[in-house]
Order: C-alpha cells, then sequence, then structure tokens
C-alpha cells in the first residue's frame, strides 16, 4: 500500500514537473522570465527589455502565468507587474543563467 502511494505522489510530481518545462519549452519565455529576474520590468516595458512585440510579450506572459510560473500584480497606477513565484522554475533559470555564462566564456 505504501509503495502504491509513493508511486502516485511520483506520478503527481512529474505532472508538475512537466507542466514548467512545458511553460519553459520556448525561448521568448526564457528571456521574460530572465528579464523579470533581472529588472523586474512592467508589462508596458517588458517589450523592450526582451526586444519582441507587445502581443507576443502579453501572450507569453499569460502561458507563464496559466501554468503558474509568475504572478502578476498591479500597483495604484494599475501597471502591471509580473514575478517568477515557483521556486523550481527558478532554480532552473539559475541553471540557465549559469549555462549562458559557461558559452559566453568559451
Amino acid at each position: 500500500m505504501k509503495n502504491d502511494q509513493n508511486k502516485k505522489t511520483y506520478m503527481n510530481n512529474h505532472e508538475k514537473l512537466a507542466v514548467i518545462f512545458k511553460a519553459l519549452s520556448n525561448s521568448k519565455r526564457i528571456n521574460l522570465l530572465l528579464a523579470l529576474r533581472s529588472e523586474g520590468c512592467r508589462v508596458g516595458n517588458m517589450a523592450e527589455c526582451i526586444n519582441e512585440p507587445f502581443p507576443i510579450v502579453s501572450q507569453q506572459l499569460a502561458i507563464l502565468k496559466k501554468h503558474g510560473v509568475v504572478s502578476k500584480t498591479k500597483n495604484k497606477k494599475n501597471e502591471a507587474f509580473y514575478t517568477v513565484v515557483d521556486e523550481f522554475a527558478g532554480r532552473i533559470l539559475d541553471i540557465i543563467e549559469e549555462f549562458d555564462l559557461k558559452t559566453v566564456k568559451g
């Protein structure tokens, strides 16, 4: 019985991992997440931060939010801000940044 419960837990965890990997499977979304972590850009400035048109930025942020990787808040001026909220996604971003640094250094 205990072994069956462990299998169910593992399967559940792996389904959650698959959702996160799916959310991170797009280079535009990775660029967005890295920009959010380093700059904390407003949505209005995000297109400039990653050099993509605003509709694409908005669409990609919606996907990340749907998958629970980011959350959206608004300030008093009704400006939207996104932050990375999934701890595992944050750890993957750390690895991506480390990989990028190694690649640049050659």
